[in-house]
């Protein structure tokens, strides 16, 4: 087995003005794990840019737990499906909504495809969620600990002081997908589903409304009155149009920089083990309900966080 990351082609940036908590951060820029091919490992080759330092560590926890969840979930008989979907709120959306609209769509899955099925639904491992920020804070509460820093980690003060990026994010999550205790050929998943626009949709009309029209404004309306949170970010009302626009037009993994990364990490995979292993060995992909068509598991995207080749 490899090394757990791989910075064998990785680059260092250390920043020595760095923030007092994190006091050894840099930016690391490389592949963050390898495959096993023909008897020799290899970088797996995605590459995104990354933080050291206590994000780093805090991640690899991170990444230890939901693999114990998957763990969990295949000992208890399931088959395991990767829910790839918009989280942050580039791009005129928000991220509590994005994380609604991923439950919605991974019940309606489960409704669909009955229980043997187990989905990872990753709006619920990450910050923006409440889910993910306790998960991560229980992480820091350890790994303090562990360090023996004789304070608690302060991932709020932390996230103020050297932010999250999309990088940081892609780094662990690639790991979860594609590492697998044997190959590392992504073994652990059965399958991905890309969140679409008719899981949008349907997430705006499920509760009467009878138009996708009717049913944003009846949530922005809903939100405006009952959420602070949500009437805090949306306080200029110019942003009301871009809140309709995305979520009518452009809400789902299409428009998402993580989920062209995820991709990215699927077609990856797909074209390693069609080498590897033949046609039958691929992983089945899905986007907005259907299958991928034929040569688009084999077919590149558009970069998302990842850094060019």
């Amino acid at each position: 087995m490899p090394i757990p990351l791989s910075y064998s082609k990785a680059r260092y940036f250390y920043n020595t003005n760095g923030p007092s908590m994190n006091a050894k951060t840099g930016w690391i820029e490389g592949c963050p794990t390898q495959y096993l091919l023909a008897g020799d490992w290899h970088d797996f080759p995605v590459r995104f840019r990354w933080q050291s330092g206590l994000w780093l560590e805090l991640f690899d926890k991170h990444a230890d737990y939901v693999v114990s969840e998957i763990q969990r979930a295949k000992l208890s008989g399931k088959f395991i499906l990767y829910l790839s979907c918009p989280v942050s709120s580039a791009g005129g959306g928000h991220s509590r909504t994005n994380i609604e609209i991923a439950t919605f769509a991974a019940h309606n899955l489960i409704k669909k495809i009955g229980s043997r099925f187990w989905i990872l639904n990753p709006g619920l491992y990450q910050l923006q969620s409440r889910e993910g920020f306790n998960l991560l804070k229980t992480h820091a509460h350890i790994l303090g600990l562990e360090k023996g820093l004789g304070k608690e980690i302060d991932l709020i003060a932390l996230q103020k002081e050297s932010p999250v990026t999309g990088g940081d994010y892609m780094r662990f999550w690639s790991r979860v997908l594609v590492e697998d205790g044997d190959n590392n050929l992504g073994g652990r998943f059965d399958a991905y589903y890309f969140v679409g626009p008719s899981d949008t949709h349907g997430f705006f009309t499920n509760h009467g409304a009878t138009t996708v029209t009717d049913g944003i404004e009846n949530y922005f309306a809903r939100k405006l009155a009952t959420n602070q949170e949500f009437r805090e970010y949306f306080q200029n009302d110019s942003v009301e149009e871009k809140f309709f626009k995305y979520y009518s037009l452009k809400a789902g993994a299409h428009f998402s920089l993580g989920s062209h990364d995820e991709y990215a990490i699927w077609e990856t995979l797909n074209r390693i083990r069609l080498t590897d292993r033949g046609i039958t060995a691929q992983i089945p992909g899905y986007f907005d309900g259907r299958q991928i068509g034929f040569g688009l598991a084999e077919s590149k995207t558009a970069q998302g966080y990842s850094l060019p080749e």
